[in-house]
């Protein structure tokens, strides 16, 4: 059985939220495809970003609850 991991398990293990979050969008930035990409590759990008997407809106969302 898997333990579940809570936002303030992040900050006490040592993972700042801040940084998570710049890592983030450092490695999964908001890209334009272009004509000359595969449609495998713009999907694969595009579902990068959207659990980066995600998760932003969870954090802030959380911090509000």
């Amino acid at each position: 059985m898997q333990t579940p991991t809570y936002l303030n398990m992040l900050e006490v293990s040592g993972l700042q939220l801040s940084t998570l979050t710049a890592k983030l969008e450092e490695n999964f930035p908001p890209t334009n495809p272009h004509p000359d990409d595969p449609l495998s590759l713009i999907m694969y990008r595009s579902g990068q970003r959207s659990v980066v997407e995600w998760i932003q809106y969870y954090l802030e969302n959380e911090s509000t609850i």
